[in-house]
């Protein structure tokens, strides 16, 4: 019996997401073609994100930290004279 409920469920998250893409799809044809191409570079934007936060979903600290050694550096962290704030300085 609850795996009706949830098959149920499940049915009518897809219908609403169904017709949540179908507004949004509407909404579009009213946009400019500048608009659009705006959403495009957004969307893509937003599927970049997901796709390198998938990436790194489960991995441990110590592989992140192994793939991401040296990403910045160019950027130097310390503390300001009062030593309350961080301070961020570029190097050239």
């Amino acid at each position: 019996m609850t795996d009706v409920t949830k098959n149920k469920a499940s049915d009518e998250e897809a219908v609403g997401s169904q017709s949540a893409l179908m507004e949004v799809v509407a909404a579009m044809h009213k946009l400019t073609l500048e608009e659009k191409a705006q959403l495009l570079e957004y969307l893509s934007r937003a599927l970049q994100y997901g796709i390198r936060r998938e990436a790194f979903k489960d991995v441990s600290w110590e592989e992140f930290s192994e793939r991401s050694f040296g990403s910045l550096p160019n950027l130097r962290f310390g503390r300001d004279e009062s030593g309350n704030r961080e301070v961020y300085e570029v190097l050239e």
